[in-house]
């Protein structure tokens, strides 16, 4: 977004409003030196090679200076190893009670003394001993307790549905994997703070925020049960691989000195946190998470992924919130359909002390080094961009595809993709909000930017050619589009 920025032929490896020091420089978290990780990975293993070598010349060396003696296989023998001195040799019914310990013993005048033990009891004769007992239980984790329904008697078996994508994609229908469903619900005074199996939220009930991590588990809810995060917490947190939540509702709030400001979209603004760090309703940190039929809203961030692959956003509400209905950093071959982002906005004022009503880096649908996605049948209104593609710092990202997407009454850009290549708009439409007539402004905004149209429908205050003008003369990297039919 460009928030009143003088529009002047710049090249875009300059320090920025928003970046630290580091601006135009690879970002080290997304595009490491492949040589340095090589010989990382090279020093690495040489050192764990040095270290088994030792050890094993180790091994060997205290088997040559300290061979092991072989055990005697006679009686006499290990009774002369395991025999105390006395004045006068033992009885022979004393060995004879010791090696068979079943026999009745001879009596005798007990001995002032006890018998002092053997080192070493394997050389000595058998011992009696008392069967070794079993550790006691541990008690049960929070987890086991809360969650009965891990009994396979009490699942729905694993099923498979198929999303259906748009025919300009080419791709044929999306495959989701829905794990075993519990019958039963767990109350929300029974949640444990960290779920390791698949739950099902009662109706009706109020739950606080938990940890969802594992594989293969899933999170069942009707929409009715509510999850209440605050200021930069957020309702769920999905850790592992191959998670799913179907059906949750999430209400957050803002932390209150990020209210009114200026959005980092980065991990870092020199020295201000920004992105997943603001909070909202679910931070995914797992890959292959698929978040569905679920109305989430209220804090900054609706849905927030940061580095992972195989992230599935399927027909879920994520309007209402304050930054981005859906935020995503360096998240690859991902899918987001049928969305919505509505109302996503806010209004700031900014570090050079400029009001701005709307806008203020929020935005429905944001990603940042973001790479093969899929953005399909979604629906936008009103949100400060509505599909947002930020590549500047290096970040760039590339081949994304946005097909049949709609955005209506978009402050700012309806679409926006700065300073990468291979992103792919088709059959798209942009216009007023039927509701309000309130237009957008931008249809697109390509900056630096190599993009293929097809097909779409532009329908905003500012015509498409003015749109790729001024997108053009904003910056001295080249842009272009190619238009087909």
């Amino acid at each position: 977004m460009k928030f009143k920025r003088k529009q002047t032929p710049t090249h875009w490896l300059v320090e920025d409003l928003y970046l630290r020091e580091s601006w135009g420089k690879p970002y080290s978290p997304i595009a490491p030196s492949r040589g340095s990780n090589l010989r990382r990975l090279f020093v690495m293993a040489m050192v764990i090679f040095g270290i088994v070598d030792v050890i094993v010349a180790s091994i060997y060396m205290m088997g040559i200076l300290f061979p092991t003696r072989p055990a005697s296989n006679t009686a006499a023998a290990r009774n002369a190893a395991t025999s105390v001195p006395t004045k006068s040799a033992r009885p022979p019914t004393a060995v004879a009670q010791r090696v068979n310990p079943t026999r009745t013993p001879t009596r005798r005048a007990p001995s002032p003394m006890p018998r002092p033990r053997t080192a070493t009891p394997t050389r000595g004769p058998a011992q009696p001993t008392t069967p070794p007992q079993p550790p006691p239980a541990a008690p049960p984790t929070q987890v086991a307790l809360a969650v009965p329904q891990a009994n396979a008697q009490n699942l729905a078996p694993a099923r498979t549905v198929s999303i259906e994508m748009p025919a300009s994609l080419n791709t044929g229908a999306l495959a989701v994997g829905i794990p075993p469903e519990p019958k039963d619900c767990t109350p929300a005074n029974a949640m444990p703070d960290v779920i390791a199996v698949s739950v099902k939220l009662c109706p009706g009930q109020s739950y606080r925020p938990f940890l969802l991590r594992g594989n293969n588990i899933g999170v069942f809810a009707d929409r009715s049960a509510i999850i209440r995060s605050s200021g930069r917490g957020y309702g769920i947190i999905a850790e592992g691989a191959n998670l799913f939540i179907q059906g949750v509702t999430i209400r957050g709030s803002v932390e209150g000195g990020d209210d009114g400001i200026l959005l980092c979209l980065y991990p870092d603004c020199r020295g201000r946190t920004g992105g997943v760090a603001y909070g909202g309703g679910i931070l995914v940190r797992a890959m292959n998470t698929t978040v569905m039929n679920s109305d989430i809203g209220g804090g900054i961030a609706g849905v927030a992924a940061d580095h992972v692959t195989g992230l599935k956003l399927i027909n879920n509400k994520l309007d209402g919130s304050s930054g981005w209905g859906s935020y995503n950093f360096a998240v690859d071959n991902s899918f987001f359909i049928g969305n919505s982002f509505n109302q996503d906005n806010r209004s700031c004022t900014s570090p050079d002390g400029v009001y701005l009503s709307s806008g203020c880096e929020s935005a429905g649908w944001v990603c940042i080094a973001c790479q093969r996605n899929i953005i399909a049948r979604n629906t936008c209104t009103n949100s400060g961009d509505c599909y947002y593609i930020n590549g500047e710092g290096n970040l760039t990202s590339n081949y994304n595809r946005f097909h049949k997407n709609e955005c209506r009454a978009s402050p700012h850009n309806c679409f926006e993709v700065t300073f990468s290549v291979g992103n792919e708009f088709v059959e798209n439409i942009t216009g007023n909000d039927p509701n309000t007539g309130t237009a957008c402004k931008y249809p697109f905004w390509v900056g630096g930017s190599k993009v293929l149209f097809a097909r779409n429908t532009w329908s905003c205050t500012i015509s498409p050619d003015t749109a790729l003008r001024h997108a053009s003369e904003s910056t001295n990297v080249p842009t272009s589009i190619e238009n087909i039919q």
